[in-house]
C-alpha cells in the first residue's frame, strides 16, 4: 500500500505553504517519538468506522490511560478515505505491555472491537517518528486545523547537509512569521531516509498566495534557497490534512 502522512504534533507533519492567520508564541521544541498510523477506510464504511472509533476506541483509551491522540484525515488533496493516527510514546518497552484497548476492555471484548473495525478499513500500515526539534518550530496554544505535510526523500549521505541548510535558511523564516512548522523523521515500520516537513495552518484560504517561502520571501529569494537543496532532497508527495477533533484528544 502507498503511504502518505506525516507526523505532526501539537502537530506533527512535511512542507511548503503559509503562516497560521493567529499568531502564536513559540516553544522549545523537545524531542518526541510517535507512532504514525495510516489507515484507509472503506467509503461505505466511513460512518461505521467514525462510530467505532468515536463511541468505542476514545473511551477504552482514555479510560486506559492513554493521554494525547492525534487524528488527521486527507483533506481535498490526497487519498480520499485516509486518515492519519499519532500516538505518542516514550519508549519502545511500552510496547511489551501489550494492546492498551486489550488490557482496558479484556481480551474477548477488544477481539470484537478490532472485527468490526477490520470491516471497516482496506488495510493500515504503521511506523514510528521522530521530531527533529532543532529544525522545528513548535507553537503553543491547540494541535493545527489544517497541515500540509511534504514527505522528502534524503540523498544517502545527505542527512547533515539537509539540517544544516533547514535550519540555516529555511527555520528563521518560519520563526520571523510566527508559523508552526514541525520536521519528522520516520524509523522503523520506514525509511529512515524519509523525513516529513509540515506546516500548521487554520483554513484553506492560508494557502492562497504560493508556498511558505514564497510568501514570505519573495519568488527571487525563494527559488535561491530551494535550489541549495539540489541533489539533497527529493520531493515524494505533499498533502493537506485536516484533524478530525471526535477522535483527537
Amino acid at each position: 500500500m502507498k503511504t502518505k502522512v506525516l507526523f505532526p504534533f501539537c502537530a506533527a507533519v512535511v512542507l511548503l505553504a503559509s503562516t497560521l492567520s493567529i499568531p502564536c508564541k513559540a516553544q522549545p521544541a523537545t524531542p518526541l517519538t510517535a507512532r504514525v498510523t495510516v489507515t484507509h477506510v472503506k467509503p461505505d464504511m466511513l460512518n461505521e468506522w467514525l462510530d467505532l472509533e468515536k463511541n468505542e476506541v476514545v473511551p477504552a483509551l482514555k479510560k486506559g490511560g492513554q493521554k494525547t491522540r492525534l487524528v488527521y484525515q486527507t483533506s481535498l488533496f490526497g487519498n480520499a478515505y485516509e486518515y492519519v493516527i499519532i500516538t505518542p510514546f516514550d519508549k519502545y518497552a511500552d510496547f511489551d505491555a501489550g494492546s492498551l484497548l486489550t488490557k482496558t476492555l479484556g481480551q474477548p471484548a477488544s477481539a470484537r472491537l478490532a472485527e468490526k473495525l477490520r470491516k471497516c478499513t482496506l488495510g493500515s500500515t504503521s511506523y514510528a517518528v521522530t521530531r527533529m526539534a532543532d529544525l522545528s518550530n513548535v507553537l503553543d496554544g491547540p494541535p493545527a486545523q489544517m497541515l500540509v505535510t511534504a514527505r522528502y526523500r534524503i540523498a544517502p549521505g545527505k542527512m547533515t547537509d539537509f539540517q544544516n541548510l533547514f535550519k540555516s535558511d529555511v527555520l528563521p523564516v518560519y520563526k520571523k512569521a510566527k508559523a508552526g512548522v514541525t520536521v519528522n523523521q520516520r524509523g522503523v515500520g520506514a525509511n529512515p531516509n524519509e523525513l516529513t516537513v509540515s506546516t500548521s495552518y487554520s483554513k484553506f484560504a492560508d494557502l492562497d498566495g504560493g508556498p511558505f517561502l514564497v510568501k514570505n520571501l519573495g519568488q527571487e529569494a525563494a527559488n535561491k534557497v530551494n535550489a541549495k537543496f539540489t541533489g539533497i532532497r527529493t520531493l515524494i508527495d505533499v498533502v493537506v490534512r485536516s484533524r478530525t477533533v471526535d477522535l483527537s484528544f
